[in-house]
C-alpha cells in the first residue's frame, strides 16, 4: 500500500473540487448519501438587461420569475439613486430542492438509491429567502466573473485569483449547511466511507503488467500521489489530508480489476477511486453501484464510462473520438484510399467502424483493415499487407502504445511509409517519440499531444513527481 502523507501545493483539481463536494455536504450513513450522484445544477439565468428580458422570462414561470423581476426592481431603484449604471444579474430560478441538500434527508435518507432526488416544493424557495450568501439586489460583477471579465485576461494574476476565490460561495443554502455541521459535528468529521476528521482515502486500481507499462502507469500512479501531496501541503481539503492506495490488477484482467475493488472498500475503507489506466473500466459498472463508489477521472477508453452516473471521465470516449478524427482527417488529409489498425476489443471495433462511416461518404475506399490484439508480438505480416494494398494513409484505433509501437518500428525497419501518413488515437505520451525510431517529419498525427499546458501542473509534476519528467502523458494531466 502507498501512502503519502505528504502534502500538495496545487489548487485543488476539478477531481479534489468533486471529493470535497461530497465528502463535506449532507451525509446521513457512511454507505450511501454522499457517494450517490448529485442532482443536475439548474443552470444560471442570464444577466437581466431590459423590460424585454424580464417579459420573457415571465413567460415561463411566474413563480420562478417574481424574484428575478423584484430583485431587478430593487437593482434599477437602487442604480437611480446612486446615479451608477452598472448592470446586476437576475437570481437564477430555483431549481427543486435534491435529496441531499435538506435537513431532514441529510438526516434521514440513509439508503438512498443513485440519483434519486426529492419531490420538488417549497422547500427550495424557503431556502433561497433564507440564503446568507446571497444580497438583495443579486449577484454583483466582484461575485461570479462575467463573460467580459473572463474575456479580458482577467484572473491571471494571484490578485486576481483570490478575489474570484473569495466570491466563491458553498452549494448548499444557510439551512442544509448548518445541519450538514450538525451532522459532522455529531460523527466526530467521519461524514462517509473513507472520510475521517483528519483524512480522505483514496484509492485506484492500474494494470502494472501491461506492456510498457512503465511508460503509461507508472507516470499516473505519480501524478495521483504528487497532486496530492501538492493538496496536503496546502492544507488538504478543509483540513483532511489525501492519502492513497493502489491497486495492481496484472495486465487489465477484468477477475483482478474486481478483486481490486472488492478490497479497496472493503480492506482499505476508500472513498472513491481516482484516474487509474485499465482495461477493465468497460465490465466495473456493477461494482460501482453496489458500493456506491465514485471513480473521478476514469481514463474514458469505453463509451459506457459516460453512461455510468459514478464515473467522471476525463474527456470523450473512443468511440465519439473516432468521429473526430475521421473527419480530420477527410477536411485535412483528404485520402483517396485508406487503411485502418483495430483492436479487436468491442470499443475499438466500434471506433473502427465509425472512422469507414465518415471517410466512406467522401468516396475515399478502404484497402484494407487490420484487426489486431494486445498481446500481438509482431507486426511485421500486417505491415507487408498495407504495402500491398497500398493505401494512401493509414487510421489506427488500437489505444495500446506498445502494439502501435512494433507497427511503427517495424514499418520504419521494412522502409514502409504510406504515402499520406498515419494518424489516430491517444499515443500521446512524451516517450513515444523515442520509442518509434525515424519516421517521416510531418507524417504522423495523434488525437492528444505531448505538450502539457498549465505552469501549475508543470510546477507540481517538477516538484513532487521528479522521475516523471519526459514521460508526463494528458491521462496525468487529467
Amino acid at each position: 500500500m502507498l501512502t503519502k502523507p505528504r502534502a500538495v501545493r496545487a489548487v485543488p483539481v476539478v477531481a479534489a473540487v468533486a471529493m470535497l463536494l461530497a465528502a463535506c455536504g449532507s451525509s446521513g450513513e457512511s454507505s450511501s448519501v454522499a457517494q450517490a450522484p448529485a442532482a443536475p445544477a439548474a443552470p444560471a439565468a442570464a444577466p437581466a438587461t431590459g423590460a424585454a428580458d424580464t417579459a420573457s422570462a415571465g413567460s415561463g414561470s411566474n413563480s420562478a420569475a417574481a424574484p428575478a423581476a423584484a430583485a431587478a426592481a430593487a437593482a434599477k431603484t437602487t442604480a437611480a439613486k446612486t446615479g451608477t449604471t452598472t448592470k446586476v444579474a437576475a437570481p437564477a430560478a430555483v431549481a427543486p430542492a435534491a435529496s441531499t441538500t435538506t435537513a431532514k434527508s441529510a438526516a434521514t435518507d440513509k439508503g438512498a438509491k443513485p440519483g434519486k432526488g426529492a419531490k420538488p416544493g417549497n422547500a427550495a424557495a424557503k431556502a433561497a429567502k433564507t440564503d446568507t450568501g446571497s444580497t438583495a439586489t443579486g449577484s454583483s460583477a466582484t461575485d461570479v466573473p462575467s463573460a467580459k471579465y473572463l474575456a479580458s485576461g482577467a484572473g491571471s494574476s494571484s490578485s486576481d485569483n483570490a478575489a474570484y476565490a473569495s466570491s466563491v460561495r458553498p452549494i448548499d443554502n444557510a439551512t442544509a449547511a448548518g445541519a450538514n455541521k450538525t451532522l459532522a459535528d455529531q460523527k466526530q468529521g467521519a461524514t462517509d466511507t473513507g472520510v475521517t476528521k483528519d483524512g480522505i482515502h483514496l484509492g485506484a486500481v492500474n494494470m502494472h503488467g501491461m506492456a510498457l507499462g512503465n511508460v503509461l502507469v507508472t507516470p499516473q500512479v505519480h501524478g495521483d500521489l504528487a497532486t496530492m501531496e501538492a493538496i496536503n501541503d496546502r492544507g488538504g481539503v478543509l483540513g483532511r489530508r489525501l492519502t492513497f492506495t493502489d491497486c495492481d490488477d496484472g495486465p487489465g484482467e477484468v477477475s483482478r480489476a474486481k478483486a481490486c475493488i472488492k478490497k479497496l472498500v472493503g480492506e482499505d475503507q476508500v472513498f472513491a477511486l481516482v484516474t487509474g489506466l485499465d482495461w477493465s473500466t468497460a465490465s466495473i459498472h456493477d461494482d460501482l453501484k453496489e458500493y456506491h463508489l465514485p471513480y473521478f477521472g476514469a481514463w474514458a477508453y469505453s463509451q459506457t464510462e459516460w453512461q455510468d452516473p459514478f464515473m467522471f471521465p476525463t474527456h470523450m470516449s473512443m468511440v465519439n473520438e473516432a468521429f473526430s478524427g475521421a473527419y480530420w482527417v477527410a477536411h485535412v488529409i483528404h485520402p483517396k484510399t485508406y487503411g485502418l489498425v483495430c483492436l479487436t476489443s468491442p470499443e475499438m471495433q466500434i471506433a473502427c467502424n465509425n472512422v469507414s462511416k465518415i471517410l466512406d461518404k467522401t468516396g475515399a475506399k478502404l484497402v484494407k483493415r487490420a484487426d489486431v490484439s494486445i498481446s500481438e508480438t509482431s507486426m511485421s505480416a500486417q505491415i507487408l499487407a498495407f504495402r500491398a494494398a497500398n493505401p494512401d494513409h493509414i487510421i489506427h484505433y488500437v489505444i495500446n502504445p506498445a502494439t502501435m509501437a512494433k507497427f511503427m518500428v517495424e514499418a520504419a525497419q521494412q522502409g514502409y511509409y504510406p504515402p499520406l501518413g498515419i494518424s489516430g488515437n491517444h499515443l500521446g505520451a512524451e516517450v513515444l517519440g523515442s520509442i518509434f525510431g525515424k519516421w517521416p517529419t510531418g507524417r504522423y498525427w495523434t488525437n492528444t499531444t505531448y505538450k502539457l499546458w498549465g505552469t501549475e501542473f508543470m510546477a507540481v509534476m517538477d516538484k513532487y513527481a521528479r522521475t516523471n519528467t519526459g514521460s508526463n502523458h494528458h491521462i496525468v494531466q487529467a
